[in-house]
């Protein structure tokens, strides 16, 4: 069944033992006890960041919490995960990200899913137990909520605002429309009986090095 619902383009090969790798997870039956972490391909060159055409920064900040939410997932035990967070900082600090950067990031995870501000805070099994249990709330909360946006759209309930500003201000933006959208639209009786859903999205999200183009060639 596993092998009919992958892509044509991945290979697989069959065979029992008390470990595998599948896909970027590890997988070893322990003496009965399930144990899983990420796996990384010796082949493949280690450290790489995914490869973004346009605004590299905001697209590696994105992928920074999806690894940081995977590595969670995957890592049943705290050093495991501990081991992926290393490997994780060291992706960026390799790719010329400042160690600022990394830190800052690190610590926007940590509060928000462990309520603390260093990674390495009264740590332990049990604590790091309560986060998984978190992140996989927070993963199952993030895959309803797309089903439920993809039903807005095949009913045409949605509604999808777009704005220029794309950095710096970007959250308090973001933050400021839905709370007074939800202040004086969505508490309107008409407007709560047809169900519509409001999505905020940023446009023309460009890099510096694309508007610095831009204007040399209008001065050209």
């Amino acid at each position: 069944k596993v092998t009919f619902t992958l892509s044509s383009n991945l290979q697989t090969k069959i065979s029992i033992g008390s470990k595998v790798h599948f896909l970027n997870a590890y997988i070893e039956n322990q003496n009965g006890h399930l144990h899983t972490r990420v796996y990384h391909n010796p082949s493949q060159q280690l450290f790489l960041l995914p490869y973004a055409s346009e605004h590299p920064r905001l697209t590696h900040r994105q992928w920074c919490r999806y690894a940081l939410v995977r590595a969670v997932q995957y890592c049943a035990t705290m050093a495991d995960f501990h081991e992926e967070q290393q490997y994780i900082e060291l992706s960026f600090l390799a790719n010329g990200y400042s160690l600022d950067f990394v830190e800052y990031h690190l610590r926007q995870f940590f509060k928000r899913f462990a309520h603390v501000y260093q990674s390495n805070v009264s740590m332990n099994q049990n604590r790091y137990m309560k986060i998984r249990q978190e992140i996989f709330r927070f993963v199952q909360q993030q895959k309803d909520a797309y089903r439920e946006q993809q039903q807005c759209i095949q009913n045409r309930r949605l509604l999808s605002f777009y704005y220029l500003f794309d950095w710096g201000t970007r959250h308090i933006f973001n933050t400021e429309f839905y709370k007074l959208w939800n202040q004086i639209i969505s508490e309107d009786p008409n407007f709560k009986a047809q169900g519509y859903q409001v999505i905020l999205k940023s446009k023309h999200c460009y890099s510096s090095y694309t508007l610095l183009a831009q204007r040399f060639i209008h001065h050209i």
